[in-house]
């Protein structure tokens, strides 16, 4: 998160293809108005033997997880094989 050394003040506007991008710290809270969609994508870059996703599930949402299981692939992301 921010820290007096590395402070994180970003509020921004973003429509159709923009980017936003916070380089470190907490990323969110994030929405999307009503009717519209939004896509958001976390990247973890750096030395491979030093990279450890420590964002763990919260026991209590872990049910969320469990249900994309068997589900197909939003058709709206940009994904590709």
């Amino acid at each position: 998160g921010s820290t007096p050394d590395k402070p994180i003040d970003v509020c921004v506007e973003v429509r159709h293809g923009d980017v936003a991008l916070v380089p470190y710290g907490y990323h969110g809270p994030c929405v999307a108005a009503p009717g519209y969609d939004m896509y958001y994508l976390n990247v973890m870059a750096g030395p491979s033997e030093d990279l450890v996703w420590l964002a763990p599930d919260d026991p209590t949402h872990h049910w969320i997880r469990e249900s994309w299981q068997g589900q197909e692939p939003d058709p709206r992301l940009p994904m590709a094989r």
